[in-house]
């Protein structure tokens, strides 16, 4: 069976290496080659192991449906790589094309399906993997995988789970194909359907202090991709018009009656901040491009817009 791979970051990473210490025949590995300063990891390690390597844009192209006829590609695996496949490609692959998504489907369709699950205070969350149609996320489902999100999860952490318990599907998958077996899947209840825009985040990215603790904290948790980028950047307020990012929370068992926002004690270096339940303790600040400790620019007293 030959398989043609579109990757980009750890979950791509780590399908191509799992692709390549098994028995299955990759032919080439489609990735975005300048997606980082230092170039792609996809790229460098397919590179490594000898594959052949093709800008991952190449799925948009109506034209590269000749190539993958020309080669005979079966199945093309699409992990985290955010380009539109066209239709010409799709029907030109003989055993179609399959996506492994980070979260479950309908629910989580479209970008950041992470970030929404911490956000929106979900118990659970997981990876689905599910044939590619012409429109996004909305494919049979082949096969799912759940775990729950726990108290400390980040965005990072709840993205790594997805990685985790996702290479496993593919394994499943492709062993089914090889063995013979018919894998038509489940179609989908759009009417569960939630489908989330790459600029869509959470009240802009400004901390509601108005909200309750347990929100604040999950909206912080769920920006932290520490120590990479996050695709929505970090949190923040503002203090006298000065924009201020809050880098991490930690809710207080210490109910609260001052205006939300409003800048309370010291307490362990952390300083205390009003919400509509619960003060929340904040160590560190990101001001002007600076990292600061929190008690060098929140005062008590001081109220945070």
């Amino acid at each position: 069976m030959n398989i043609l791979l579109a990757a980009e970051e750890s979950a791509g990473l780590q399908t191509l290496k799992f692709l390549s210490a098994g028995n299955h025949n990759l032919v080439a590995v489609l990735t975005d080659i300048a997606s980082t300063r230092n170039g792609s990891p996809v790229a460098a390690i397919a590179k490594k192991l000898g594959y052949k390597i093709m800008p991952a844009r190449l799925v948009k192209e109506p034209d590269f449906a000749d190539w993958i006829t020309e080669n005979e590609i079966d199945l093309l695996l699409n992990v985290h790589s955010l380009f539109v496949i066209c239709k010409e490609v799709i029907e030109s692959l003989k055993l179609g094309a399959y996506n492994l998504h980070p979260g479950p489907l309908p629910q989580y369709a479209g970008l950041n399906a992470p970030g929404w699950a911490i956000y929106n205070l979900e118990p659970q969350h997981g990876v689905t993997l599910h044939k590619i149609v012409d429109k996004i996320d909305a494919g049979n489902i082949i096969d799912k995988a759940r775990f729950p999100i726990t108290a400390t999860d980040t965005g990072l952490s709840v993205s790594m789970k997805c990685v985790k318990h996702g290479i496993p599907l593919i394994e499943k998958f492709l062993d089914k194909i090889e063995k013979g077996e018919s894998i038509t899947g489940k179609e989908q209840d759009y009417s569960g359907r939630n489908y989330y825009r790459a600029n869509q985040i959470p009240n802009n990215g400004k901390i509601d202090w108005s909200s309750s603790a347990s929100r604040i904290d999950a909206f912080v948790r769920a920006c932290n991709y520490s120590p990479f980028q996050s695709p929505w950047g970090y949190p923040y307020t503002f203090l006298d018009g000065e924009k201020i990012s809050i880098l991490n929370v930690r809710v207080t068992d210490l109910p609260c009656n001052e205006k939300p926002g409003t800048v309370g004690e010291v307490i362990d270096g952390a300083v205390l901040i009003a919400t509509a339940d619960y003060w929340i303790a904040v160590t560190r600040c990101f001001v002007k491009g600076v990292h600061v400790d929190a008690h060098s620019k929140l005062l008590p007293g001081d109220l945070l817009t």
